[in-house]
């Protein structure tokens, strides 16, 4: 994802438009170039089994009412949010049915 200022934007805009593109067209030739260039990489899709890991923690966490956990930003992320997240990967049909359950308990608590 890519965010930029107003100003920032505004001034690509201008320069777009000075090479006869729109602001989109610009930055799809920009992205195609990188990728045929190689300089522009896609992260592989995770395993199901990391996912599921990951799942289960998040999991343990929710039950022992632990609601919030930190980024390698220093953020908080809500821990319910990221179950939401993770809830279409996971395969295993016993622990989506697990996360679901409790996902509603915590709805009903009201908590997140």
């Amino acid at each position: 994802m890519f965010r930029f200022t107003n100003d920032v934007y505004a001034k690509f805009k201008e320069l777009a438009g000075q090479s006869g593109y729109t602001a989109t067209a610009a930055f799809e030739k920009f992205m195609n170039c990188c990728v045929e260039n190689g300089a522009l990489a896609f992260p592989a899709a995770a395993k199901a089994e990391d996912v599921e890991a990951e799942a289960r923690v998040m999991l343990d966490w929710l039950r022992k009412g632990k609601y919030w956990f930190y980024l390698k930003s220093e953020e908080q992320a809500s821990v319910t949010a990221r179950l939401l997240q993770l809830l279409p990967q996971v395969r295993n049909v016993q622990l989506k049915t697990e996360i679901e359950e409790q996902l509603k308990k915590s709805v009903k608590k009201g908590r997140d």
